[in-house]
């Protein structure tokens, strides 16, 4: 958890959604049963992984499940949990988190050294660093990656998230060069950043992928044609990118020898396989085909108290995005008020989730943060600004279509087409169009990479979405502000611009002024309904249980399996 107060990580030197219409719809109550017995087989055993054939300590492959197809494997554009985890495994950050939410040395060789002011960072780089070529990686190289990012000819979806660093936010505008951003090579080992004001989060944000280091002159020899296979990458990390070019379903990392962390890297091959229908996932598990899978439903009913379950809390918040620029019916605020108070998220997270998430109250998750002065939580301290309230929603939904002058409305709701999130748009489905008479929503399921692609061009009506953000709370707000490349409602204001400034600029570490600012950013939010919070889900894992070492993630509620072994 991140507390609005300094944080001081501890230092340890060797660990870090086809399109498809839903017709006729059955009342809430149906779709709650049916969801809700959707599961499948039994869980008495694991026959391969429990007597250890799936789990031997000379198994050199490990295979391991991806929720969906990725969208990038370019390290300097990746803005999905999917592709994140994807490219995880070959592009090193600086530092790493454990499963305790530690930071540790990755690339660095030491903790950075942030200067007095706070507006210094020096990260020093570990000796004798290389690519997976085998040709030198040096400070010049993780410049050249940060600068690629904020630079507008790269067209990174993610440069906003480096407003941090000094001069980004002009850069990423087109009005300053790209060499005026706030970071240089003091030496071939030393990297220097100059920040745009004092950040208690610094630490964390360092464990980005977004500062992996990148070889110019690999990227100016490929052109268009980098990070579009697994051939135009070069890695940094344990693995090397195989067998991928650019949409399958699956692929592998081979174990990268130049690695600084080589020897501790027990895997010759992970293979990895987009995996989306739930029964699928665990009978390939059950068989011993797979190590590691993520499952939902009643399934994590099923392998309560049993080794192979692994439950990460998560601070990821699932949103229904709305598509406020691109339908007009949309722009109404008592409608979109109306849609929020129509859902009931207790019952989205116990029934349809099976306890698996905690409703929602606000946009900014419960957890991140506490009040410095009293210890009280968001849910405590701002109380729950997202409840459910039929009557009102179906009075608001009538005030609504009488201001727009029609009897009906009909929105499209588009989510990924993985068993999960079929269930949550049909229970959306249900919950609003039995709630609000003169509603029609048609769903549509398509592969994660599409549906992402929806949300990025700013034409949709509704959207079942996401926000990982990261360890500054801040990240969760500033996703809704006027220029920032995720504000898919494409929602302009300029009171919640001058917040998220002040959050990133002046507060700096003033953590009593960034608690009230960032709960007037979430309050601003939910009075307009820029967006409609859902729910906070943990993620569940099936996971062999010979499988030691692997690294869990709060922020996205992931696992990661690079540097993990068989006992």
């Amino acid at each position: 958890m991140v507390r609005l107060t300094p944080p001081s990580p501890h230092a340890t030197q060797h660990t870090s959604a086809r399109r498809r219409a839903f017709g006729v719809i059955a009342s809430v109550a149906a779709i709650v049963m049916a969801l809700s017995a959707c599961g499948s087989g039994g869980t008495s055993t694991n026959a391969a992984n429990a007597n250890g054939a799936n789990g031997s300590s000379s198994r050199t492959t490990l295979k391991w499940e991806a929720s969906g197809e990725v969208t990038t494997m370019d390290s300097g554009k990746t803005y999905d949990t999917i592709s994140g985890e994807a490219v995880g495994f070959f592009a090193e950050p600086l530092y790493r988190q454990d499963s305790n939410g530690d930071v540790t040395p990755a690339l660095a060789k030491s903790l950075p050294k942030v200067s007095e002011d706070g507006l210094t960072v020096d990260v020093t780089l570990r000796d004798g660093l290389k690519f997976s070529d085998g040709s030198p990686l040096t400070a010049s190289d993780v410049v050249y990656g940060v600068r690629r990012v904020v630079d507008p000819a790269t067209g990174s979806q993610s440069a906003k998230n480096l407003n941090y660093i000094k001069n980004a936010t002009e850069i990423t505008a087109g009005k300053l060069p790209v060499d005026q951003l706030g970071i240089k090579a003091v030496s071939d080992t030393q990297v220097r950043f100059t920040l745009t004001s004092p950040n208690p989060y610094i630490t964390q944000l360092l464990t980005d992928t977004l500062l992996s280091p990148v070889k110019q002159s690999f990227v100016e020899e490929k052109g268009k044609n980098y990070a579009l296979n697994a051939d135009s990458l070069l890695a940094t990390g344990p693995y090397k990118l195989a067998d991928w070019n650019g949409t399958n379903v699956n692929w592998k990392y081979v174990k990268n020898p130049n690695y600084w962390n080589a020897k501790n890297v027990h895997f010759k091959e992970i293979d990895v396989s987009v995996v989306k229908d739930a029964a699928s996932k665990v009978n390939l598990f059950e068989s011993g085909q797979i190590d590691g899978v993520h499952i939902t439903g009643d399934y994590i009913k099923q392998y309560q108290g049993k080794k192979e379950l692994v439950t990460v809390p998560s601070l990821r918040a699932t949103n229904l995005e709305l598509g406020i620029s691109s339908n007009k019916n949309l722009q109404n605020l008592n409608l979109r008020k109306a849609l929020s108070l129509a859902i009931d998220r207790k019952q989205l997270a116990s029934a349809i989730l099976n306890g698996e998430a905690t409703p929602a109250v606000g946009v900014i998750p419960n957890g991140i943060a506490k009040n410095p002065e009293n210890g009280k939580s968001i849910a405590e301290d701002w109380g729950n600004l997202a409840p459910t309230d039929k009557d009102k929603a179906k009075t608001l939904f009538k005030k609504a279509l009488s201001e727009l002058g029609t009897s009906s409305v009909k929105f499209r709701l588009v989510t990924s087409d993985d068993d999960q999130s079929k269930k949550i748009g049909q229970y959306l489905q249900a919950q609003l169009q039995d709630t609000l008479p003169g509603l029609t929503i048609d769903v549509a399921s398509v592969p994660s990479s599409v549906r992402f692609e929806e949300m990025m061009s700013y034409k949709f009506d509704l959207a079942l979405g996401g926000w990982s953000g990261t360890w500054d709370p801040t990240s969760y707000v500033q996703q809704h502000e006027t220029s920032y490349e995720h504000n898919h409602s494409q929602w302009k204001s300029e009171e919640l611009t001058e917040l998220v400034n002040d959050l990133n600029t002046k507060d700096g570490t003033d953590f009593k002024l960034r608690w009230q600012h960032l709960k007037e950013a979430n309050q601003y939010l939910i009075d307009n309904q820029v967006v409609i919070p859902l729910v906070q889900a943990s993620n569940s894992y099936l996971v062999n249980p010979n499988l030691t070492g692997y690294v869990t993630s709060s922020l996205g509620g992931t696992i990661d399996p690079a540097l993990a072994k068989f006992n």
